[in-house]
């Protein structure tokens, strides 16, 4: 039974197996949304970060730590 968001709907009498099948339902999308997760929240070329930074750091130094952290945002925010 796919999840119906007009289920129970208002004044109706509570059925144990219609809510059960909503609950699976939603159950159901969300197993399917983490599966979809776990298989793009993974990016082998982003590692860990290892710079030694100079006291007080250089240009290009933290060019390097802006490079990483750009490429976080876009990691994090694609669609």
């Amino acid at each position: 039974m796919p999840f119906d968001p007009t289920k129970p709907a208002d004044g109706s009498p509570n059925s144990a197996a219609e809510m059960r099948g909503q609950l699976t339902a939603l159950n159901d999308r969300i197993v399917a949304l983490e599966a979809a997760l776990a298989n793009t929240a993974q990016n082998p070329n982003l590692g860990t970060f290892n710079i030694a930074l100079s006291d007080p750091p250089t240009r290009p130094e933290v060019q390097a730590i802006l490079d990483v952290l750009n490429a976080l945002i876009n990691q994090i925010t694609r669609v």
